[in-house]
């Protein structure tokens, strides 16, 4: 890094000098970075291939899980989603001890540690949402059970009135990149309600995926009620979404 000394202060790149402003200040620099050639084919970078692969797998593998409930998840995730599912399928690779290091995948790994991952960390279901509920998957059916309760212990975000649970199930191959899902949202709740009967919400009739693994969540939506009529609470950032099971 140099200063740039002339009263023409320079930004951008000429040749292998790449121009820039920093701190009040005009600097230089020459172009940086390994050759990515040499990084393909130099032994010497054989672990960094090994991880840019098992790497790229979990990337896809999160991909995968977002694009079966796309439109859900512009109303239940948080702007670092993406990087935050990814690593969590990065340690599912990692956990896989059959494969050789830069052949490790997630349908080898540990699935289950896809468990408990919160979709909008602004607002997480584990939190806002502290009643009993459990979540079965079988022969192509999801069932999510949630417990009575008080809808005053739920933790609203200002303006609510109502709620709403939501329930998405399918079936994962992230190594072959196939998925089916499904998704029910139950009735929406008054808030103010002093008790909440037992509710289930079934999501019926999802394909199984030959090879593939289930993924349940379970999430909360939030209404505001105008002059009688329901509208969602559509920023995205008070409402939650959870895995609550992998089987």
């Amino acid at each position: 890094m140099a200063r740039q000394e002339s009263f023409l202060k320079l930004k951008g790149r000429v040749g292998d000098l790449t121009f820039y402003k920093s701190g009040g200040k005009y600097l230089a620099r020459t172009k940086g970075g390994i050759d990515g050639d040499r990084i393909k084919n130099d032994p010497r970078f054989a672990r960094t291939r090994e991880n840019g692969q098992e790497f790229l797998r979990a990337v896809k593998a999160g991909k995968l899980l977002r694009d079966a409930f796309r439109e859900q998840l512009t109303l239940t995730s948080d702007r670092g989603m993406s990087g935050r599912l990814s690593s969590a399928f990065s340690k599912i690779v990692k956990s896989d001890e059959v494969s050789a290091r830069g052949e490790r995948n997630v349908m080898a790994g540990d699935v289950a540690l896809l468990t408990g991952f919160e979709f909008n960390a602004n607002s997480n279901l584990k939190n806002i949402f502290t009643e009993g509920y459990g979540a079965s998957l079988a022969e192509g059916v999801a069932e999510v059970l949630i417990d009575a309760f008080n809808p005053s212990s739920i933790r609203k975000p200002e303006g609510a009135t109502h709620a709403q649970f939501v329930t998405v199930a399918g079936f994962f191959d992230f190594n072959g990149l196939e998925s089916a899902a499904a998704t029910v949202e139950g009735e929406p709740f008054s808030l103010d309600e002093s008790e909440h009967l037992e509710e289930t919400l079934t999501v019926g009739s999802v394909e199984p995926v030959e090879g593939g693994v289930g993924v349940v969540m379970l999430g909360l939506l939030f209404w505001q009620e105008v002059n009688g009529e329901l509208y969602k609470l559509n920023n995205g950032s008070t409402n939650a979404l959870r895995v609550i099971a992998v089987e």
